[in-house]
């Protein structure tokens, strides 16, 4: 410990005396730290941490896969997430594998305090929930198996703890008090714990109910007697000693046995369905960090991200190195006293490399301040385009751990090298003065004609990559949705949830329809049940007249109900027949629109119009008849392919819990939403309107995610260009000062200056085609690693990579102009007596 401590006040004093390389170093290397630690920050809450309960790693989530017949209610790519509710209570009562098995859902709600109403986020919940998870109440109690007994039985309500700061003031006296959510008066009964936020990352409960409750929360969908109804999420505990391996074991017979029971329900079911049904299995999967929507949603864009600012952080490393390898030549003298004064080889590389060290933590230490701007941007950026929220933009003690390992990890990489090129000298030259023969500072050069070499070879691999992040933000920007976005705004409201039934529903988005229309300014409008591109979709199953043998297994398509002059209002083109009118009621025949894509998938003689159809399955009539058919447009994002799709009168619909509205204005739309949040308010003044915004506003935040991600890997782009711009410079700059008298010889012999220049500019050429040579195979393999993030591009195509050689041309031409210049002008007299 003495030796490192006289190392490391060596280290400062010797850091001291150069201000100027030691603050280029810092500030290098506080960019590569800080990047790293930013992304790590937001990488580490959204793929590594673990839920804020007891003992995580006992959690389980449970999965089913395979063949359902019925309603799925889904947020995951197949649905196996999602359960009966039925189901769920048999696994539970009959399971000896957990220690206790919990069940939940989410659903936006209408909730009143005070005579404020607002749209608030509900997670209805099993009673024993809570108990499950290990949670415990901050004020009051939390809900209880009892509370979940009987349907409708017990209405009271459980306030998250941010809800409860942000909504009531953390006020202590909101227990026992009512609330009235979706018209029904609930009692406050508890407060949750600080630090639990649901198991959901990025979506946030501010409200948790009974799940016996669930009528209430969505009206004229009750769904807790129905076996073919899958729509909760269920998490486990295991119980002590349990193995998932033993638990899937132990889990099976019961639900094959349960499987077996449902059999019957499925009466719709041909052989081959029957037989997958009776063979589906439960799936159990690590639950520790709670259900992985984020993650499968953004971790692949984290991994990218953090995977460019690695080499960000290599290429800063190669830099640094560089400059290390500059230092340590002009210290030649120094380090060949010390050997002549007994010095060990050993004991002066781990001086230098405890320099490194320090440098290294130094730049660590700033670029916390770098990480601490950038997660906050992070997070703020997630939770404005509600990507997520809940993520916190503060550097924990994990990610301040992952600093400092990686500081000194960095120091290291960056400075052994250096250490050992340093102390490989030939003692009897030095000392006689000549550390700056042209042997001794070629051998420093060659380890930096290396790390220029890795810089090129790196900056080729990021810059290609992040052009296709680019390129794929563009596609999607200039994708073409099939309508016209512009001059819109959109708004969405749920009457449902306030307490209205279908009839009074109705009668409100009709009396709401005349009067938008009225108002100055306002084109045409028309409301979609599924809000447009906004990850929303609703699929069902369809029989139709003449459908084709080999559809009997695949009729899935996607619907919406809208109302008359959708198409219209938001110019998608009518290819057949007509578009609904107000004459489409509901007392009137029910009719279909479709698409462009299933007419010719569904209807091989290209007729649809006059056809008719039906939801469902079986041999029930065929009750809808096809009246029009329109262009393919994008419904749920800007990256979907086409696929069949059905559209029904919003007043057909038997169920109609909210619209969303789109109001085509003649000019700027913004202005026009404080009259729509007048006219709603004469209408009903408790009613909540919320996704306010213009429809273009919409389609930018569906695409923010990528739009950070091609910023981002733009700006790291760019960062690596600049190193490797100043590790060219600083090499160049090196040999020019090295080769001053052979320059000056040169000269003196007759050579123009130009040629001189050309000479290192060729030199630079051949150490930027190494780089290119060793870049290319590794960018073509880490573009097989982000390709699938992209929209309608490649990372490695021709155009990229030809980008990524521009982009080194430009930076090797800037990097060179200088030192080139520099080495022109020699004065030959000055050059022979320069030493």
């Amino acid at each position: 410990m003495e030796t490192l401590s006289q190392d490391i006040r060596y280290g400062v004093r010797m850091l001291g005396k150069n201000p100027g390389v030691t603050a280029i170093v810092v500030l290098t290397l506080a960019l590569g730290i800080g990047a790293n630690t930013g992304i790590f920050s937001v990488m580490r809450q959204v793929l590594l941490q673990r839920l804020p309960v007891p003992q995580p790693e006992k959690l389980v989530l449970l999965y089913a896969p395979g063949v359902k017949s019925g309603h799925v209610s889904s947020d995951e790519v197949d649905g196996s997430e999602s359960f009966s509710y039925p189901m769920y209570k048999e696994l539970r009562d009959r399971n000896q594998v957990f220690a206790g098995l919990a069940a939940k859902a989410n659903y936006p709600v209408s909730l009143a305090f005070q005579a404020t109403t607002e749209r608030a986020d509900a997670e209805i919940v099993s009673g024993n929930y809570f108990e499950t998870l290990g949670v415990q109440p901050a004020l009051g109690r939390l809900l209880m198996p009892s509370d979940t007994a009987t349907e409708g039985g017990n209405a009271v309500v459980v306030l998250a703890n941010g809800y409860w700061k942000k909504r009531f003031g953390s006020d202590p006296k909101v227990l026992n008090q009512s609330v009235v959510v979706n018209s029904q008066l609930m009692t406050i009964v508890g407060v949750l714990q600080p630090g639990f936020d649901g198991i959901q990352l990025g979506r946030i409960p501010e409200v948790y109910i009974p799940i016996s409750m669930k009528p209430l929360i969505t009206p004229n969908w009750s769904g807790l007697n129905d076996h073919k109804d899958y729509w909760v999420k269920v998490i486990g505990r295991l119980k002590s000693g349990m193995s998932v391996t033993q638990a899937s074991a132990a889990l099976s017979p019961i639900y094959h046995a349960l499987l077996e029971e449902e059999l019957p329900l499925n009466n719709g079911f041909r052989e081959q369905q029957k037989k997958a049904f009776l063979a589906k299995q439960i799936v159990l999967r690590d639950g520790a960090r709670g259900r992985p929507l984020l993650e499968n949603g953004a971790g692949q864009q984290l991994k990218a991200l953090m995977g460019m600012v690695a080499l960000v952080l290599l290429i800063t490393c190669a830099n640094v190195a560089g400059l290390l390898t500059a230092r340590g030549a002009s210290r030649q003298k120094e380090i060949g006293l010390r050997f002549s004064l007994g010095a060990s080889r050993w004991a002066l590389v781990r001086q230098l490399v405890v320099e490194s060290c320090l440098l290294s933590l130094a730049g660590a230490a700033l670029g916390l301040v770098i990480a601490s701007w950038i997660s906050n941007a992070l997070v703020s950026f997630a939770s404005a385009n509600e990507i997520a929220n809940g993520l916190s933009g503060s550097l924990s003690l994990p990610v301040l751990l992952f600093t400092t390992a990686l500081s000194l990890i960095c120091g290291i990489l960056f400075g052994v090298g250096p250490a050992l090129n340093a102390t490989s000298i030939r003692l009897a030259a030095t000392l006689k003065d000549q550390a700056g023969s042209v042997a001794t500072g070629m051998k420093h050069a060659s380890l930096r004609k290396g790390l220029v070499v890795t810089q090129v070879a790196l900056t080729l691999i990021l810059v290609t990559s992040s052009w296709g992040f680019v390129r794929s933000l563009y596609n999607l920007q200039h994708v073409d949705l099939g309508f016209k976005p512009d001059h819109v705004l959109q708004f969405a409201l749920a009457p449902q949830l306030n307490g209205y039934d279908q009839v009074r529903s109705l009668g409100l988005y009709r009396r709401l329809e005349e009067r938008l229309a009225a108002i100055p300014g306002v084109v045409s409008l028309s409301a979609t049940e599924e809000p447009l591109i906004a990850d929303s979709d609703r699929g069902s199953n369809v029989t139709t007249e003449g459908m084709p043998q080999d559809f009997a297994e695949a009729n899935d398509v996607w619907r919406n109900a809208i109302a008359p002059g959708h198409f219209s209002n938001l110019r998608i083109p009518l290819i057949a027949g007509r578009e609904f009118s107000n004459q489409d009621g509901t007392e009137t025949p029910k009719v279909a629109i479709v698409n462009e894509t299933m007419s010719k998938v569904f209807f091989p003689d290209g007729r649809a119009v006059g056809k008719h159809m039906r939801f469902g399955g079986g041999n029930g009539p065929l009750d809808m008849e096809i009246v029009g058919v329109v262009k393919d447009s994008h419904h749920s994002d800007a990256k979907e392919k086409p696929r069949p799709f059905v559209y029904v009168p919003y007043t057909q619909e038997k169920d109609l819990g909210s619209l969303t509205y789109y109001v085509r204005t003649a000019g700027d739309p913004l202005p026009l939403a404080n009259s729509v949040r007048q006219v709603l308010g004469e209408l009903d003044s408790s009613m909540p309107i919320y996704d306010l915004r213009t429809f273009e506003e919409q389609i930018d935040q569906q695409l923010s995610g990528d739009k950070l991600v091609a910023v981002l890997a733009l700006a790291f782009g760019t960062l690596a260009g600049l190193l490797a711009a100043m590790g060219i410079y600083g090499l160049l700059a090196y040999m020019v000062t090295q080769r001053t008298k052979e320059i000056g010889v040169r000269m003196a012999l007759g050579a123009v200056p130009m040629r001189v220049g050309w000479m290192l500019c060729g030199e630079i050429a051949r150490l930027a085609a190494i780089g290119i040579a060793v870049g290319l195979p590794l960018a073509f393999a880490a573009s097989k690693l982000v390709n699938s993030m992209l929209y309608d591009v490649q990372a490695f195509g021709l155009v990229s990579v030809g980008v990524a050689l521009a982009a080194l041309l430009c930076v090797s031409a800037v990097a060179i102009c200088a030192p080139v210049r520099r080495a022109t002008k020699i004065d030959p007299m000055v050059a022979l007596r320069y030493e």
